[in-house]
């Protein structure tokens, strides 16, 4: 085992690779700066700077390490047999003792907010290795129609125009703060906290500010691929897109000089001069290697880099990614969400963290990395700019009258034999995975929420439970369940994953399943125990008083420092940490019509990763009736897993029915 001294010294050199990964987190890149009202450039002006809440948001809790255990084995109790839950509970108890108390004071010593930085999936997305259109590092969100559908161009520059509103808006701090308003719930909820969350006044309303480091890295970003580990890049340019178009790579600039950014009819205009010098496929597209695993396409980059640094620079600092596709997809969602994940093999650069797909006659999507943004940052973004592209009035007609701020040039790679063999490997490869991923889609109708929440039931546990009972019924075992949580009120907090799994939860659907499911009276009960218990282990969550991150963060010092501990050796305990089930519940953009369909696949042979996703007619808005579930399902299982959790809806359902109406 290593010394104190020796894992204080590595803990350091940890400490300095985050910080080189995540450089710069502490500003925004910014081109000359200079004073200017043109307010057709941004998506609106906050009457405070984007940022001017950042220092009051408080530094990420570290629970106790007896806590942090304690929790643990609450989560393992309903899932493992009494004698191997005794086993992990001395393994536990051990490791408090021993280890974990050097480990602990280790973290505690690290700086404020370090937590969350080094244990969610930041560092463990930048150290996967698989390919990355196959892991959750990378989805797919599906926009709804709007102006210039049928159009692919006229789409394209519209959608570009308000992505660059928004990355302006936001470069040049005129974005509104994240903030959460305090209503009396959550100032009940905020009571409970030990900890000094602040609450400020915005446009006349008291809130409580979210964090907002993650936001600095939408635009002008990139992952750069390295050996073990990779690690993400910000760039100090803020001037030009790029563009894909059949694997081929052009560019232009949108920013001026002065820091005007280019009216969507000059980009029309070049997205045009772009679909006339395209019309055959790149014979050796270099985009096709970013979808290799990642250790491959690190050497491969290094090789490039030799005859190929500018080019590279090019794409990787550009402000976001327009892909024009040659062809829409099929018109089944399944097909069309897979088309605008894998495309062609060489149409995406999947580095980038914000991509925006145009298929041939203007359907579109957004390809975003979710190796570091979280998906709240992806949602407001979504959701601002799905808003402004709807209000648009270009019309294609309308003529720019040049010259544009830069004219296209093409980005092109010098690339050896070795170079074209590994890019039409890649490709291959990439196809391959589309044509084999294992992708159920379904949609739920009758799911009644404010039904749900007169008889005092959380819809979010409903579906939690619904989703259990399906695995339970599936694989005859319940799974080690997990679920993202908001805790974005904390420094580089945003989603903490919460095991969902509760003794409560599995005596409910071990008694529907297994039992005598008759009495609907006492299953009610059991429901609003499983309920009840899920609201306050969330509530405990957001307020950081349980923690799976803690523990993991232990788990990767221990691993770092040499550390060989028995708790961490166990399978079911670390298969626990990492989760082999995650149930994703989320409320898509309040935008008219907008039903929110996301890809977001798993690792590869991995058990079922599921998408619940609430939508309505008119949006989702706090509040307002939830009448459908949208399924998306990427696993190795067939629909027999869909089938399963709709048939658990309709049992929960039909109990929460006889139940009776509380008392007010």
């Amino acid at each position: 085992m290593s010394s104190p001294a020796a894992v204080s010294c590595r803990s350091l050199q940890l400490l300095g690779r985050l910080r080189k990964l995540q450089k710069p987190l502490h500003r925004l890149t910014s081109y000359k700066r200079l004073q200017y009202t043109d307010a057709t450039d941004y998506i609106h002006v906050s009457s405070v700077p984007t940022f001017a809440f950042q220092d009051s948001v408080p530094p990420m809790p570290v629970p106790t390490l007896q806590d942090t255990c304690r929790h643990t084995l609450d989560a393992l109790s309903p899932l493992v047999s009494q004698t191997e839950l005794k086993h992990i509970a001395r393994l536990c108890s051990q490791f408090s003792e021993t280890e974990g108390r050097t480990l602990q004071q280790q973290l505690l010593s690290l700086p404020k907010g370090f937590l969350k930085d080094l244990s969610v999936l930041k560092i463990e997305n930048m150290e996967c290795r698989e390919p990355r259109p196959y892991t959750d590092c990378t989805m797919s969100i599906l926009l709804p129609e709007g102006p210039g559908s049928g159009q692919q161009l006229v789409r394209a520059a519209i959608l570009t125009r308000s992505i660059l509103r928004y990355a302006n808006t936001l470069k040049r701090e005129k974005l509104k703060p994240a903030v959460w308003p305090v209503s009396p719930r959550m100032e009940s909820i905020l009571n409970r906290s030990v900890h000094d969350l602040k609450i400020v006044e915005f446009e006349g309303q008291r809130v409580v500010p979210q964090c907002m480091d993650e936001f600095r890295y939408l635009f002008s970003s990139c992952t750069i691929p390295r050996l073990g580990r990779d690690e993400i890049k910000k760039y100090e340019i803020f001037r030009h897109v790029v563009v894909l178009k059949h694997g081929h790579i052009y560019t232009f600039d949108v920013v001026d000089e002065e820091g005007h950014l280019a009216s969507t009819s000059e980009i029309y205009y070049q997205l045009e001069q772009i679909d006339k010098r395209s019309h055959s496929p790149a014979l050796h597209s270099v985009a096709a290697l970013t979808g290799e695993c990642r250790d491959t396409w690190a050497r491969l980059r290094q090789k490039l880099m030799v005859n190929n640094r500018e080019a590279l620079n090019a794409v990787e600092s550009a402000i976001c990614v327009i892909c024009l596709d040659g062809d829409d997809p099929p018109p089944s969602l399944h097909d069309q969400l897979l088309n605008f994940q894998f495309s062609n093999g060489c149409n995406r650069w999947y580095d980038k963290l914000l991509q925006i797909v145009i298929g041939k006659y203007g359907k579109a999507a957004v390809v975003a990395g979710a190796a570091l943004c979280d998906g709240t940052v992806y949602n407001r973004l979504f959701h601002n700019v799905i808003d402004d592209a709807q209000q648009s009035k270009f019309e294609a007609q309308f003529q720019f009258q040049g010259p544009p701020i830069s004219p296209v040039s093409k980005i092109e790679f010098d690339v050896d034999f070795e170079l074209r063999s590994a890019i039409h490997t890649a490709k291959t490869k990439l196809l391959q995975l589309k044509g084999s991923v294992p992708f159920q889609h379904a949609i739920y109708t009758g799911f009644d929420d404010e039904l749900i929440k007169s008889k005092r039931l959380s819809p979010d546990a409903v579906v939690q439970v619904a989703s259990q009972m399906a695995f339970y019924s599936t694989f005859d075992r319940l799974p080690f369940c997990t679920q993202p949580v908001m805790n974005s009120w904390y420094k580089g907090g945003n989603s903490e994953m919460l095991p969902t799994v509760s003794s409560e939860s599995a005596a409910f659907i071990k008694k529907v399943v297994d039992g005598n499911a008759s009495d609907n009276s006492r299953l009610f009960d059991m429901l609003t125990a499983a309920s009840n218990k899920h609201k306050t282990m969330t509530i405990k969550a957001m307020l950081g008083e349980i923690s799976l991150s803690h523990m993991t963060t232990l788990y990767m010092l221990a691993k770092e420092g040499g550390y060989k501990i028995p708790l961490f050796e166990n399978e079911t305990f670390l298969t626990a940490l990492h989760s082999e089930f995650e149930v994703y519940t989320a409320q898509p953009a309040e935008v008219d019509d907008f039903k929110l369909l996301m890809f977001i696949p798993t690792d590869i042979g991995s058990l079922p990763s599921l998408q619940l996703a609430y939508h309505m007619g008119k949006g989702y808005h706090m509040g307002e009736r939830v009448k459908n579930i949208t399924m998306t399902s990427s696993s190795d299982v067939d629909s027999e897993f869909i089938s399963h959790v709709k048939r658990a809806l309709d049992v929960i359902l039909a109990v929460v029915k006889a139940g009776p109406r509380p008392q007010h």
